[in-house]
């Protein structure tokens, strides 16, 4: 898929990359607090927030797959207040980078 991107076209083909479960367990984690009153509210807010299922929302702080979707990694990551920039990638062939390398 071609995109513009500071004047230059940008082409990726192939899968998108993942992205690493425990990055967005730790961003879920600075609004969601197991063992807190108020947990069952934060998950139920972030889950509304991204447009998924409580269900989900557990899943992922669970951590049953060492990665997830970039979709719903990015949705997590806005509903929790963070960016996908606080995230590492993994890419198709097992590499794992920083969702950003700042020189």
């Amino acid at each position: 898929m071609a995109t513009l991107h500071s004047g230059t076209r940008e082409v990726h083909d192939g899968p998108e990359p993942r992205v690493v479960t425990a990055d967005v367990q730790a961003i879920l984690r600075r609004v969601i607090r197991p063992g807190s009153d108020e947990g069952g509210r934060s998950v139920s807010l972030v889950a509304d927030r991204a447009r998924v299922s409580t269900r989900t929302v557990y899943r992922v702080l669970q951590g049953d797959k060492p990665d997830i979707g970039l979709d719903l990694a990015d949705r997590l990551c806005l509903a929790a207040g963070s960016h996908l920039a606080h995230v590492r990638l993994v890419w198709p062939d097992g590499t794992i980078t920083p969702y950003i390398t700042v020189d």
